[in-house]
């Protein structure tokens, strides 16, 4: 009996040491260890003391010696655009003694899971997009030139981030012949100079507060995570769509909507093949004119025609400078772009010869051949002063084989800003042009005689001195005058 009682009372102050021992977490003293995970699968081991080593997968645990224990934490957060709509399908790299992926869901939240004791960081990063310029226009071209020339600086560091497509942190041209080169489809992402990669989006961590925000490089792209202790929550980055400075980039809706309102007008008169009289040339000109070209900041458009019968050569007169993608052109498409170079305001008369499309003959003939006007490459789109979005549209005639029926002549751009006047005309046979201009009084204050050519050609008066105003300009030998408008 007395033995008994001695085992209770034993056992009386022995058992709460015991207890207590259970909460205590095995510690060793380590010179050495490490932790690396892949999968499902993950290894771990402590070196000092004592050694220990630990080998899991998926639900089962090998445990050999005395090992220090670790715990893994969720990591979750959300990726939004500037504008805070959602932004799907963002990879995720885990850097640091970790190494793993991750990917945000369709409303752009991730959950990531980190081990605990080690040190690590999260990158996000975009390059998956079915239509790549999606949120990228003339109009981003025109603001990011603004920015350039100093005339209306970016009113965001998220939007000077998006400017930077080419990810040398700073703002030039060069990363405007990178965006038109996006939007043209020359191209189908951007390369960031520095560390080579591709990419379409640029990820900054939203807690980040900008030193300089007209000047918010280098930027905060990654977050870092050291020992964690507790899980994280409401981690969120902004994504900047590269080139798209005007932030209308939607998930939903990948090219600018075609507004049939007051659209600009495209138009084609047969298509005037040039002829000696026996042998129908090859090279085949079509003048593409246009109406409701006013007050025009930029645009861009694709123009799609049948390449077993026509053969891309390029552009003729091109009085604007519009510039092309030619990379579909051997499927029958071309893209287009303009935005004027000094972001100025340009009108031109209706009738006004835009551009003209040069191309030869493949020597198969199709009846009923026409040029469409789609935004298969370049999403179609117009912009005026106020930035207000029109459609484009075109007028399209049969491609026939014809002789020239008549002369035209035009003087475009009008008004004239550069201080030369461009006229593009179509001649049945060689002739002598005469121009002469002439004020509102009726004196004539520039003269000029040219050997015009059978079929098309390009003409450049220069105005000299003349101040502006408005000025009527008669070519002698061919019908109508043209009133022009002269800036200086």
């Amino acid at each position: 009996m007395l033995k008994k009682l001695f085992i209770c009372a034993l056992s009386f102050f022995i058992m709460p040491y015991i207890i207590y021992a259970q909460y205590i977490s095995p510690q060793a003293i380590s010179s050495g260890g490490t932790y690396s995970a892949k999968k499902n699968t993950s290894l771990s081991y402590t070196g000092g003391l004592t050694f220990s080593g630990s080998l899991s997968s998926g639900n089962t645990l090998l445990t050999q010696g005395f090992q220090q224990s670790y715990t893994q934490l969720p990591v979750i957060g959300h990726c939004i655009s500037p504008s805070r709509k959602n932004i799907p399908y963002v990879s995720f790299k885990v850097y640091g003694t970790t190494k793993s992926t991750g990917l945000t869901n369709q409303a752009g939240q991730f959950n990531l899971v980190l081990p605990t004791l080690f040190n690590n960081a999260i990158k996000p990063s975009k390059n998956n997009e079915t239509n790549k310029a999606n949120g990228v226009t003339a109009l981003d071209i025109a603001l990011v030139q603004s920015h350039v020339l100093g005339k209306s600086i970016l009113s965001s560091p998220f939007k000077i981030i998006a400017a930077d497509v080419n990810g040398d942190n700073k703002v030039t041209a060069l990363d405007i012949v990178y965006i038109k080169r996006l939007i043209l489809g020359i191209d189908t992402t951007f390369t960031n100079t520095s560390t080579s990669e591709k990419r379409l989006w640029a990820f900054v961590d939203s807690s980040y507060k900008f030193v300089d925000s007209t000047n918010p490089f280098p930027i905060k792209d990654s977050i870092s995570y050291a020992g964690l202790s507790i899980g994280k929550i409401n981690q969120t980055f902004v994504g900047c769509k590269l080139g798209d400075v005007n932030w209308d980039w939607n998930p939903t809706l990948s090219k600018p909507y075609n507004n049939p309102v007051n659209a600009v007008e495209f138009s084609y008169e047969p298509v005037q093949y040039t002829s000696d009289g026996s042998t129908v040339s090859n090279e085949i000109r079509i003048p593409i004119k246009v109406k409701n070209f006013k007050d025009l900041l930029g645009m861009q458009f694709t123009i799609s025609f049948d390449a077993s019968v026509l053969n891309w050569q390029g552009l003729g007169n091109n009085p604007l400078g519009l510039e092309t993608g030619t990379t579909h052109a051997n499927e029958g498409s071309v893209s287009f772009i303009w935005v004027d170079a000094k972001n100025e305001i340009k009108t031109l008369e209706d009738g006004s010869v835009l551009f003209e499309l040069v191309f030869k003959r493949t020597g198969k003939e199709a009846i009923g051949n026409t040029l469409t006007l789609d935004g298969s490459i370049a999403a179609i789109a117009a912009y005026d002063k106020d930035y207000n979005l029109y459609g484009i549209v075109m007028k399209p005639s049969l491609i026939n084989i014809t002789d020239i029926a008549k002369e035209t002549w035009v003087a475009a751009p009008n008004p004239v800003t550069d201080g030369m006047i461009r006229v593009q005309m179509n001649l049945k046979d060689k002739k002598t042009i005469v121009f002469r201009l002439s004020d509102n009084a009726g004196r004539v204050l520039l003269v000029k005689q040219v050997e015009g050519v059978k079929g098309s050609n390009n003409i450049n008066l220069n105005k000299g001195n003349i101040p502006s105003g408005t000025y009527f300009l008669q070519a002698a030998g061919i019908e109508g005058i043209k009133q022009l408008i002269i800036e200086n």
